[in-house]
């Protein structure tokens, strides 16, 4: 419920409405500090709910059990899901991989508390087991999590990243990864295809045309919202499909089953309007006074 409520004040409004989920409100007013603060205090976890709604359909479709965003925690907080995923994956691996890439794969029987009741010992002995076979895979230690940061709901964005390493480690062995690993695989490639075609003449370079309107669209939607007078604005340049220049930088940025707009930062994913809360000179310097104008509240 804390979550949805703060989805509300992120997307400025009921999560029902008909409203497109592409044009999120910049929040509350600036005279109401009460629910600035509330707002300022979720909308990290709004910027998760991609990633949890992305998780959420991959887990629906291999395990047969429906996942949601909003229980996405809730579902997983015993580990049983996540020891089923582990069986399941392993069969898969071995269906689709052929006998020599199965070798490099880690295949173990891991053991497993069925009725095991959120918050037992048993939640975390499951969960321990899951991590271990975590790192038999190959899933590095910067993408794991506490036993405690599932089971008491403490590491979401961690479970998160745990999950889509297992999604690209699996790829490799021609499982089905979730939709955000996939867009991994298409930007990788074409940063390939960009660095290869570097010596053609600029004057021989077409001009960009955008062909996927809706993305292009919803990037503009959510770049004048809040709409910025300033002299020196934050710049956004279409530079060919799904590839732009925010600010200095030259990013990626993807749609997410139809309606939500990420930003391929580094190694990871962020929200457009995540990246430009955190980018933006305009907004980061009004988010700045709103939270000193809190702490003056507060006092």
């Amino acid at each position: 419920m804390a979550l949805q409520k703060g989805l509300r004040m992120w997307f400025g409004d009921e999560l029902s409405s008909p409203r497109p989920p592409l044009t999120p409100c910049h929040g509350p007013g600036l005279t109401d500090v009460s629910r600035y603060d509330q707002w300022l205090s979720v909308r990290h976890e709004a910027t998760l709910v991609p990633m949890q709604e992305d998780l959420a359909i991959w887990l629906s479709g291999l395990l047969g059990k429906e996942f949601r965003a909003e229980n996405f925690m809730k579902n997983l907080d015993n580990g049983v899901a996540l020891c089923k995923l582990i069986a399941l994956l392993q069969k898969k691996v071995k269906e689709c991989g052929n006998l020599e890439n199965v070798e490099h794969f880690t295949l173990r029987r891991v053991r497993c508390k069925a009725d095991a009741s959120p918050g037992s010992f048993f939640a975390r002995d499951n969960t321990a087991n899951f991590l271990s076979w975590c790192r038999a895979i190959g899933v590095d230690e910067t993408y794991l999590f506490e036993s405690e940061g599932l089971v008491l709901h403490k590491q979401p964005r961690q479970v998160c990243l745990c999950l889509l390493e297992i999604g690209r480690i699996v790829s490799r062995f021609g499982v089905e990864p979730p939709v955000l690993v996939k867009l991994e695989k298409e930007i990788e490639l074409e940063e390939s295809l960009l660095t290869n075609s570097k010596h053609v003449a600029h004057a021989e370079n077409p001009k960009p045309s955008c062909h996927n309107k809706e993305l292009h669209q919803a990037v503009k939607v959510i770049a004048n919202d809040p709409p910025c007078k300033c002299s020196h604005r934050f710049s956004i340049e279409f530079l060919s499909e799904g590839r732009y220049r925010l600010g200095q930088k030259i990013l990626f940025i993807r749609m997410l089953h139809g309606k939500h707009v990420m930003v391929r930062v580094g190694g990871g994913w962020d929200t457009l309007q995540g990246f430009l809360l955190k980018h933006d000179p305009c907004r980061v310097l009004h988010l700045t006074a709103l939270e000193e104008k809190i702490v003056a509240w507060e006092r």
